[in-house]
């Protein structure tokens, strides 16, 4: 894959520097192992690395932590953990494997989705041995994301069809505690503290990596990177800049824009660095969401939303790995998210295509219904319902106390903004643009298979399907589902460097290793690289992550 200049607009990603003869360079420091990018993936490669006893430099280009400390915090694990044994929970790493070896797309082998399986506990564990807590609070029933509060939850597509087969259902989306809602900064916290007290790592933050560095032979010996102030007003300035940025732009795409142009004024202060590196550079700098022109370079097309998820990712630890001729692999996914329940009473509504025809069913993970509607509908849906049950909704709004302030909040935004309601559904099917003799038939059919008692086509279970009002009874109401819809659909990308998959080095478009080059989390092909459901990727930045970095550290300096 190859960007022209617009991509590289974002943060300037520039050809190595050849360096002639190393031993009489003048270099600023030398070091083992340099991590570029402090997510969760980089973090785990920095303290993996370092404990080994290699002495790693881990640079991030703004504060630290990125995607994964505005995360919700959840890690998808399972096997077995404490937590799911704690919640009564049986789950093993085999049955853990045959539900990701259906969800995850053949995008890794057999070999590596084994190992990822088998070393979750471990992996949770050792998240733990940071200080990261996880409970064992679980909740039940079918939900987006439950939230600080809870402990376990069914994060993915574990109860339904096609991704049940074979399998027992096991939740395994473990939500970080300690934090609100949203776990991410409780995640990253203690991973930041135990890389600041290790005696092996020196970190620095507004540290931009622009190049590496290669001797005649072209083999990865350095990175070049500008450094700005590490203390004092300067830094505390545009550290606030960009929190306040990452903060709006959750919930106002685009809004925190204009902070990031002035946090970039502070760059007049940084300062190039040039490091010599003994045994390894760990990509792991995050997705490239926040650069349009990459993200419609390497799709071919624009984004639907403009709600992009992340800390401005925008791909430069990609480009960095262009330079040394890597490869790419799933560079044009990007996944969708279309959330809808709670409350819970909208599952058991119809989601249509532009058709009128019924696209899935209609629990299924929130990405993977974005999915769908992609490939079946042009990106477009709607839900259709009937009184009984909105009138449903509003009463689990008004008592169910399980859940969030947030999700209540959420569900209203849906009514209030995106929710068409009409006589008939003759006239829904009008104002919303679909056919009305294709949507009285949808509709027909679906009442039918349940008053003759006859399965769900999409093996919906039974505890969602009721009858819908059809032909001229009403009011019945549409509730815009559609990527481009009023109500924010968050995007991120999937796809990265190709990698070696028992090491994590990154490998040329022959597909050799380059040596001395690794890529982890969303800088890398991984596991969610395919699709998505909540936690996988935050698992996967802390297998990639560790694997790279204990790869690096054993291998000679």
């Amino acid at each position: 894959m190859k960007f022209d200049s617009r991509a590289n607009r974002h943060v300037p990603v520039a050809e190595p520097l050849v360096v002639a003869d190393p031993g009489q360079y003048a270099w600023d420091r030398e070091v083992d192992v340099v991590v570029v990018g402090l997510g969760l993936a980089g973090a785990a490669a920095a303290l993996e690395a370092a404990s080994h006893g290699t002495h790693v430099l881990a640079l991030d280009r703004l504060s630290g932590g990125g995607a994964s400390r505005l995360s919700g915090g959840v890690v998808y694990a399972g096997g077995g953990t404490r937590q799911q044994q704690e919640a009564g929970i049986e789950d093993t790493p085999d049955n853990m494997y045959e539900y990701l070896r259906i969800q995850v797309g053949g995008v890794v082998t057999d070999a590596t989705l084994r190992r990822f399986c088998d070393d979750s506990v471990a992996n949770l564990e050792w998240l733990e041995s940071h200080g990261v807590r996880f409970g064992s609070r679980y909740y039940k029933e079918k939900n987006s994301f439950p939230g600080g509060a809870w402990g376990l939850y069914h994060s993915g597509n574990e109860a339904y069809a096609p991704y049940n087969a074979n399998t027992t259902p096991a939740a395994r989306g473990h939500v970080t505690q300690g934090g609100g809602y949203f776990g991410g900064g409780a995640l990253m916290s203690p991973l930041f503290a135990a890389m600041r007290r290790h005696p092996n790592i020196e970190l620095q933050c507004y540290a931009e990596v622009q190049r590496l560095v290669v001797d005649e032979r072209n083999n990865l010996i350095g990175v070049v990177y500008r450094l700005g102030p590490q203390r004092g007003p300067l830094k505390a300035l545009r550290s606030a800049l960009h929190w306040a940025a990452s903060k709006l732009n959750i919930g106002m795409p685009r809004t925190g824009a204009p902070l990031r142009w002035l946090a970039e004024l502070f760059r007049v202060f940084d300062r190039e660095q040039t490091v010599r590196v003994k045994r390894g550079v760990v990509l792991s700098a995050g997705g490239f969401v926040f650069n349009r022109a990459m993200v419609e370079q390497a799709t071919g097309a624009p984004m639907l939303t403009p709600h992009a998820l992340g800390e401005d990712c925008n791909g430069s630890g990609i480009r960095l790995g262009l330079t040394r001729g890597a490869a790419t692999g799933r560079i044009d996914r990007l996944t969708y998210w279309r959330f809808y329940a709670p409350p819970h009473a909208w599952l058991k509504a119809i989601a249509i295509g532009t058709q009128a025809q019924r696209l899935c069913n209609e629990a299924l993970y929130g990405a993977t219904v974005a999915d769908v509607m992609l490939e079946q509908s042009g990106g477009r849906g709607w839900l259709i319902l009937d009184k009984p049950l909105m009138d449903e909704a509003w009463a689990q709004l008004r008592s169910d106390n399980t859940l969030a302030l947030v999700q209540k909040l959420m569900a209203l935004m849906y009514i209030v903004r995106c929710t068409q309601k009409a006589a008939t559904t003759a006239e829904l099917a009008r104002r919303i643009g679909v056919p009305a003799d294709a949507l009285g038939k949808t509709l027909r059919a679906y009442n039918q298979r349940i008053a003759d008692g006859q399965p769900d086509e999409y093996a919906k279970t039974d505890k969602y399907r009721v009858a819908i009002g059809g032909g001229d009874a009403g009011p019945c109401y549409a509730i815009d589902i559609g990527i481009g819809s009023k109500f924010p659909c968050p995007t991120l990308t999937l796809g990265g460097l190709s990698v070696n998959e028992e090491s994590g080095l990154v490998l040329d478009v022959a597909g050799s290793p380059i040596p001395n080059l690794y890529a982890a989390g969303r800088n890398a092909v991984g596991l969610c690289a395919h699709t998505y459901i909540s936690g996988l990727s935050l698992a996967d930045c802390l297998f990639s992550g560790r694997r790279a970095g204990r790869h690096a550290a054993q291998r000679a300096g």
